[in-house]
């Protein structure tokens, strides 16, 4: 239970801390890649499941981007690469900056495990003729050891 707490306090203390600076410190975080700290479901030899608890997103993280993106967030887990492009792109005006929308965008799809063939990210930054890909990093769902 220790180990879930300290969890919630990392990912809360990495989510808050990138959007009280300014500067290429916050652009930075916004581009590396988001591991979220929950890994891949295991079964035993017994047929019981391993990997119970783990942080899904951030309380604290929905509520200061959920306002800014609510088409993004309004989605839900079966949508298509279309429709959360169209949502994140009808979502520009009110997040403001690229590395808002970045991390609107990362939220929604790790909150929703949006998994897409082509990167929405990508076709997000096409759009907007961000100028390079991977301005904004999709969350990766698989923890490596």
């Amino acid at each position: 239970m220790l180990n879930i707490l300290a969890a919630c306090a990392a990912t809360a203390a990495a989510t808050v801390a990138p959007t009280a600076g300014s500067g290429m410190a916050g652009q930075r975080a916004q581009t590396a890649a988001f591991t979220p700290p929950c890994p891949q479901v295991g079964y035993g030899a017994d047929r019981n499941m391993d990997t119970l608890f783990c942080v899904v997103d951030n309380p604290v993280a929905l509520r200061y981007f959920a306002p800014m993106a609510k088409r993004l967030f309004a989605l839900g887990p079966n949508a298509n690469p279309q429709q959360v492009v169209a949502a994140a792109l009808a979502d520009r005006r009110t997040t403001g900056t690229l590395p808002i929308l970045c991390s609107s965008y990362r939220l929604a799809a790790w909150r929703e495990h949006w998994q897409f063939a082509v990167s929405a990210a990508d076709q997000i930054g096409l759009t907007l003729r961000v100028g390079f890909r991977g301005w904004c990093a999709d969350p990766n769902f698989k923890i490596s050891n």
